[in-house]
C-alpha cells in the first residue's frame, strides 16, 4: 500500500521559481511630478520618505503579485500533486505568512531603479542666506544708497569674490550713491566668480523685495539616491549661472551672471549665514519656483552640478 503524502513546507518551496518579478515599472513611470517627495528627503538627509511612497504605490500589486503566485501554487498541488483540496487549502491558510515571506524573499524587481532611471534631471536653486536677511529691489535699495559693510549687498560681494573697490567704482561712474568704506582688495582681481558689467546688470534690473542670491543648475535623482539625500557640498559648473530671485515673492532679476570657473558651495548655515538647496519645484505649494515665474525650460538651468556627499 502506496504511503499518503503530505504537504510540507520544503515541498511547497520546491513548487517555487527561484525568482519572482512581482512588480514591472512601466517606462512612463518616474518622480517628475512628486518632487515634494525629493524636497522632503533632503530636509531630513534620508531616503526613509521615498521609499514610504514607493510603498504606498505599489504595495497593493506587490500583494496581488503574491496572491496570484500562492493561488498557481494550490492548482499545482491538486490537480497536478494529487493532494486533497481541503489539505491544500488547510496548509495554505496555516502557513500563509511563511509562504508569503518566501515568496517576497525570492523578489527580484527593482522598483526604485525603475523609477530613478526614468526621472529626468531636476532643475535646482542653492540660495545664500544672511545675517542682513536679503536685498531688495534696486529701487529701494538705490534710495539711500548702497553700503558694502553689514548688509546682504556686501555678503554678495564677498560670495562672488568681487573687488569691493571695483564695484564701489563702478555703481558711481554709473550715477548711483554709494556710502561706507569699500576695501580695495586687490587679491581678488582676476579670480571674480562673474564679471563686474553682469553683477550691474543684475542690480539694475532687480524688481522685487527680499531677494537673495541664487545659483541655478540641475541634479542627477540618481545621484542624490546615492549620496543618500545627504549633502555636504555642491560644485556649479562653469558656464552656469546665478543671480538674484526671491522665492517668496516670485520675482527677482536677470538670472544671467555667467559663472567664469567652477564654483565650489558649502551647504551649511551658521548664524544665519550659509547656502541651502532647493529644488526649483514649480508645483511646490509654499514657495514661487524660477520655472513658474520666468516660465523658461530646463535648459534654463544649465549643466549638472555635482554633489559631495556628508
Amino acid at each position: 500500500m502506496e504511503e499518503k503524502k503530505t504537504l510540507t513546507m520544503d515541498f511547497v518551496k520546491g513548487l517555487m521559481e527561484p525568482s519572482y518579478t512581482l512588480v514591472w515599472v512601466d517606462y512612463r513611470d518616474n518622480l517628475d511630478d512628486n518632487l515634494d517627495i525629493i524636497q522632503k528627503c533632503l530636509d531630513r538627509g534620508n531616503c526613509d520618505s521615498l521609499w514610504e511612497k514607493t510603498d504606498d504605490w505599489y504595495g497593493e500589486t506587490e500583494w496581488e503579485a503574491v496572491r496570484t503566485i500562492i493561488e498557481k501554487l494550490k492548482e499545482e498541488c491538486i490537480v497536478f500533486r494529487d493532494f486533497e483540496e481541503s489539505e491544500v487549502e488547510d496548509f495554505f491558510d496555516c502557513h500563509e505568512d511563511e509562504i508569503r515571506n518566501e515568496i517576497y524573499s525570492r523578489d527580484d524587481s527593482n522598483v526604485m531603479k525603475g523609477l530613478l532611471k526614468n526621472t529626468g534631471d531636476i532643475p535646482v536653486r542653492v540660495e545664500m542666506l544672511s545675517n542682513y536677511d536679503c536685498i531688495n529691489s534696486n529701487w529701494l535699495e538705490s534710495q539711500e544708497g548702497y553700503r558694502y559693510k553689514e548688509s546682504y549687498f556686501g555678503d554678495m560681494i564677498d560670495a562672488l569674490n568681487l573687488n569691493p573697490a571695483r564695484v564701489k567704482r563702478m555703481l558711481v561712474e554709473k550715477g548711483y550713491t554709494v556710502y561706507g568704506r569699500f576695501p580695495d582688495k586687490k587679491y581678488r582681481d582676476g579670480k571674480e566668480q562673474v564679471s563686474y558689467e553682469q553683477f550691474y546688470q543684475e542690480l539694475i534690473n532687480s524688481c522685487c523685495g527680499a531677494n537673495l542670491l541664487t545659483y541655478i543648475g540641475k541634479v542627477s535623482l540618481q545621484e542624490l539616491y546615492d549620496a543618500g539625500f545627504s549633502l555636504k557640498e555642491v560644485i556649479i559648473p562653469k558656464g552656469n549661472c546665478c543671480g538674484i530671485f526671491s522665492s517668496m515673492y516670485g520675482g527677482g532679476s536677470l538670472l544671467e551672471m555667467e559663472l567664469r570657473k567652477d564654483v565650489r558651495l558649502k551647504l551649511e548655515v551658521r548664524d544665519c549665514h550659509g547656502f541651502r538647496f532647493r529644488l526649483d519645484n514649480e508645483r511646490s505649494e509654499y514657495e514661487c519656483s524660477i520655472k513658474h515665474v520666468y516660465g523658461v525650460c530646463d535648459f534654463f538651468f544649465g549643466e549638472r552640478i555635482g554633489l559631495v556627499a556628508s
